[in-house]
């Protein structure tokens, strides 16, 4: 194995926990939306459906930006949108105004996720960067679960001021994103030249030109499929990343504080499922990653199929459920949009390539609070779990065919 020179590997150590840092800065932005809070369901499916929109046109923005302009560039530019739109939130008293920063917010956090993988693409190697990948998850996890917890901390301790119209719960949160994204400036100044690359971070396309990169990521078998099994595992994660707690206190009786604990273990033990997927590619699996993602995705498919009568079990099922669809779903989600996307196209073309997939998939995340609100209504929250196992069964037939496709072709 080539030997890493000292330089180069105190620099890699320094990316990625600056990247960690920035991403679960960027998450404590990300779940300013609360469903437990008592709005009605429709404003939020509103609020929901407006962030989605402007994320999935900030992660194909992230993409270009990433590959031509620099990952860390575009990922301190996204946050400085995010802390921007954030910390005017704690102000506004126009709906019309609230809108505007909503979208703001949403485009600003679209930019992360495509600079965070070219850069993790640009320094880690193939066949090093699915455990890289596995550990750096664990930010946007984790982050998740401490966003939800200081904002519910934050709206209980501040509720009073905020009958007022200001709402320094907002201030709080973009004050954390802008540590983070002082961490990740100073953490990734004056990097040495990789010698890989000849190139410190992510640089612009020189020998190709915009039209021909694209042409060959869309031309890409395994990111076509990919992006649509993605949409609808996408779909699924954002449901019950956002619904969990309501369908807890609306469907099952539960009270809210126990409605919150039981949600925040689809993060909490979610986290276990990238780690899995890293070891059991490197372990067992290799170049075969759409396999692992199939099987992941059937088995999710069975667990949504057993859910209501887990949940009718009583709260020890309802905790073993939850617990099982956060590491399937955020094992395969991560083997999906990063692992495979990673391996699938040159270093000049991590970021659109990442950026296409995931904006896909964030179409799906958009169209989920209208899946919610028309499901809930016409058929009631029970029934919402069979279309998960139909989302999950398709996702996870189309990896499968990935995966024979693979199989019928050279690595």
């Amino acid at each position: 194995m080539r030997q890493i020179p000292n330089s180069v590997a105190a620099a890699r150590s320094r990316i990625f926990l600056s990247a960690w840092v920035l991403y679960a800065g960027y998450y404590i932005c990300r779940k300013d939306l609360n469903p437990t809070t008592g709005e009605g369901i429709s404003h939020l499916a509103a609020s929901l459906f407006c962030f989605g929109a402007a994320y999935a046109v900030g992660q194909f923005a992230g993409g270009i930006l990433a590959d031509s302009w620099g990952a860390r560039r575009t990922a301190l530019a996204g946050a400085g949108i995010s802390i921007l739109c954030t910390a005017l939130m704690a102000f506004h008293s126009v709906s019309e105004l609230e809108l505007l920063l909503l979208l703001g917010n949403g485009l600003g956090q679209g930019l992360g996720w495509p600079s965070m993988l070219c850069l993790i693409g640009q320094w880690f190697r193939r066949g090093e960067r699915d455990r890289v990948l596995g550990w750096w998850s664990t930010s946007y996890i984790l982050g998740g679960v401490l966003a939800t917890a200081l904002s519910a901390w934050l709206t209980l301790h501040t509720r009073v001021i905020a009958l007022s119209g200001f709402h320094p719960a907002f201030l709080v949160s973009s004050a954390v994103l802008l540590g983070a994204a002082l961490f990740f400036y100073f953490g990734t100044a004056n990097l040495p030249v990789h010698p890989a690359s000849n190139t410190a971070l992510c640089s612009p396309l020189t020998l190709r030109t915009q039209r021909q990169a694209w042409i060959e990521i869309l031309a890409n078998r395994r990111i076509q499929i990919v992006s649509v099994s993605y949409f609808f595992l996408k779909m699924t994660r954002y449901t019950l990343l956002f619904w969990l707690p309501l369908y807890l206190t609306s469907s099952l009786g539960y009270s809210q504080h126990s409605a919150e604990h039981f949600a925040s273990y689809f993060e909490l033990l979610g986290f276990i499922g990238p780690l899995g997927a890293a070891y059991a590619v490197q372990r067992w699996f290799g170049e075969r990653r759409m396999a692992l993602g199939a099987g992941l995705l059937f088995s999710l498919a069975f667990i949504c199929l057993l859910h209501p009568m887990l949940a009718g079990s009583g709260w020890f099922g309802t905790a073993v459920s939850i617990s099982c669809m956060g590491i399937l779903i955020y094992g395969a989600d991560l083997l999906m949009s990063g692992m495979v996307v990673l391996d699938a196209v040159p270093d000049e073309l991590h970021g659109r390539a990442a950026g296409l997939v995931n904006g896909i998939g964030s179409i799906g995340q958009t169209v989920s609070p209208f899946l919610v609100t028309i499901a809930v209504s016409q058929v009631g929250w029970t029934k919402l779990f069979d279309c998960f196992v139909c989302f999950a069964l398709i996702a996870g037939a189309i990896s499968a065919f990935g995966a024979r496709l693979q199989t019928d072709q050279p690595v």
